[in-house]
């Protein structure tokens, strides 16, 4: 009966536990701050209060269970409240190794032997798994019994990110060997969540985590882990501002920058390679093909732009801008890259065929359509093949206005005979008498100067015109 009863009350104890530890788990908080030397760190659940304020360089004992040393005028201040009860530990530094320890129970002070002692081994193996104190000597017995690998394990097992962080920061300031580099940034990329402190702690030790190509494959493959495309854009900036001028080293932090699904932060990463001027022709081909990853209109035609503010860029790269751009929805941002293009210096061949087949197939917008085709008939010099491909998409204009607007400009070029009959075929399409003859009239004066074939094309196009009135003014032109 005896026994019955004890397992009752036992299973009773069991079962009105478990709402305290559910309320505990789900309302715990934790914060941490740092102000003029000193660290405040505080724990906090619907049933306890754990806070822990120190100044200085703390040392542990090898068993973490005790304070072996605080730095001048250091001190360390620990309480825990458990419902409502309170228990204290004060431990100050009076210089030259020495240490005031001092034990409060609610108000009382106690006698540090034994409670204190006892308190302090219990608590602490918890405190420096939540805080930076003991820090420096925990890495450097950790270090030197077994080497990265076991500072790793230990920062593993720590629960705070920020101290996590903090560990990796003195780990990277031992002399850790080139061979053993990967294995320690992907261990503190595996360990660390917080993006936050990922990203800090990559970011500010960059110039030590890349100086092997094995190296820095294991410093991008941990930026994946970063999951905010903010803080995986900042690291990967300040990679390139180091690194622009080796195309090996853009090539891999372009690789992990394809993998930000942020427009502006994708854009952000490629337009700051862009800024370096000592960029390799390399980069900006990698450049332009990661550019057809940005959905946005916008942000592809702003790098594409920037691309095209670069010095001699070889007929390759041109290539990869002019097939990144012809996937851009809109008119107005598509013509921008291709009239800033078109404006430049002049195109190799298949480099205008494209820019041609895209503007006529791709351009809804007449005006838009208009201002590319003029700006290549300024610029550019044209074969009879790409002419006719130039008239060609002007005759798909719907706008009479601005078609003929083209064909002005055209008309107003060195022409060949063949380019002269291109252009009056290409009239024949018009439905606008007005223009149909705006067109004749200023070709006309080429026209005069050519042979019969070329007036046979004139007039068979002046023909189109059912106003008589403008059909004699285009006839007139030429005789």
């Amino acid at each position: 009966m005896k026994l019955t009863t004890m397992r009752f009350f036992t299973l009773l104890l069991l079962v009105l536990s478990l709402p305290l530890a559910a309320q505990e788990a789900s309302t715990k908080t934790y914060s941490s701050t740092s102000e003029r030397g000193t660290q405040r760190f505080r724990t906090s659940t619907g049933l306890t209060d754990f806070n822990i304020e120190y100044r200085g360089l703390i040392e542990l004992t090898d068993d973490d269970r005790d304070i072996s040393s605080i730095s001048d005028d250091g001190y360390l201040e620990i309480s825990k409240t458990v419902f409502g009860s309170k228990r204290a530990i004060i431990i100050e530094s009076l210089g030259g190794g020495r240490m005031k320890k001092e034990y409060y129970e609610g108000r009382t002070k106690k006698e540090w032997e034994p409670a204190g002692r006892q308190w302090l081994a219990e608590i602490l193996p918890d405190v420096v798994q939540t805080t930076t104190i003991g820090a420096n000597s925990r890495v450097n017995r950790f270090y030197s019994q077994g080497g990265a690998t076991a500072v790793i394990r230990e920062i593993k097992s720590i629960k705070s990110d920020y101290v996590k962080a903090h560990y990796g920061k003195l780990l990277l300031g031992k002399n850790i060997s080139n061979s053993e580099l990967p294995a320690v940034i992907t261990g503190l990329c595996g360990a660390i969540n917080s993006d936050y402190y990922l990203a800090s702690l990559l970011q500010s030790n960059i110039d030590k985590l890349m100086v092997t190509r094995e190296a820095a494959d294991a410093f991008f493959r941990g930026t994946q882990n970063i999951s905010s495309d903010y803080y995986k854009s900042q690291v990967l900036k300040s990679a390139l501002n180091k690194y622009a001028s080796s195309p090996e080293q853009v090539k891999i932090i372009l690789e992990s920058a394809a993998t930000i699904k942020s427009d502006y932060y994708l854009s952000v990463v490629l337009t700051s390679v862009m800024n370096k001027t000592e960029v390799k022709e390399e980069s900006l081909t990698d450049i332009a093909n990661i550019s057809s990853r940005i959905n946005s209109d916008y942000y592809r035609s702003q790098v594409l732009s920037k691309m095209l503010d670069k010095r001699s860029i070889s007929k390759s790269v041109t290539l990869k801008i002019v097939e990144s751009i012809a996937s851009v929805n809109s008119d107005y941002y598509k013509t921008t890259v291709l009239k800033k293009l078109t404006d430049q210096s002049e195109l190799d061949e298949a480099i205008l065929t494209q820019v041609l087949t895209i503007t006529g197939s791709s351009v809804n917008s007449d005006h838009y359509a208009s201002t590319v085709l003029q700006s290549v008939l300024k610029n550019q010099k044209l074969s009879d093949e790409n002419f006719r491909k130039l008239i060609t998409a002007t005759t798909r204009i719907g706008s009479d206005h601005y078609t003929s607007v083209v064909l002005q400009e055209a008309s107003s070029q060195q022409l060949t005979k063949s380019q002269i009959i291109i252009i009056c075929k290409g009239v024949e399409g018009m439905g606008s008498d007005y223009y149909k003859s705006t067109v004749l009239t200023r070709l006309a004066p080429l026209v005069k100067q050519s042979d019969s074939e070329t007036k046979d094309a004139y007039r068979q196009a002046a023909k189109r015109i059912s106003s008589e009135t403008y059909y004699g003014k285009a006839i007139r032109a030429i005789d």
